[in-house]
């Protein structure tokens, strides 16, 4: 799993630890808070924020360093993410792309940023590859 302390039931979340304090009745000060990065999205979004999740951490999270260390550029796992339609997102339909607005390829970026930041930086400035 890719952060093993906010992923609880294959459910992502965000930790913040420490970024919010408060005194609690006991006295201490400390309070974790987790934020749901889908919150306040349509549920078309959602199953991409899901897909795009699941791919990060199965397919590019795994291999991460082992990219960086060796200068490799990850055909395999950039062809995969095509097949899953995660080349030419915001690209228009009528020449080939697949028409997502911006707030929906921003939703996809974010989540596979959180397998590879340097290959998904990649998949956000072409417009489309097989």
């Amino acid at each position: 799993m890719l952060r093993r302390g906010c992923w609880s039931l294959g459910r992502p979340l965000i930790c913040l630890r420490g970024g919010l304090q408060a005194p609690a009745q006991s006295g201490r000060r400390s309070l974790v808070s987790c934020i749901d990065p889908s919150m306040g999205l349509n549920e078309e979004q959602k199953e991409f924020q899901k897909v795009a999740f699941d791919f990060a951490a199965q397919e590019m999270a795994p291999h991460m360093a082992e990219w960086d260390q060796k200068e490799l550029f990850p055909v395999d796992a950039m062809r995969k993410a095509a097949q899953l339609g995660f080349g030419g997102v915001y690209v228009r339909t009528d020449v080939g792309g697949s028409g997502l607005s911006r707030l929906d390829t921003s939703v996809i970026f974010e989540a596979l940023a959180t397998g590879c930041t340097s290959t998904t930086a990649y998949i956000s400035i072409h417009k489309k590859w097989q």
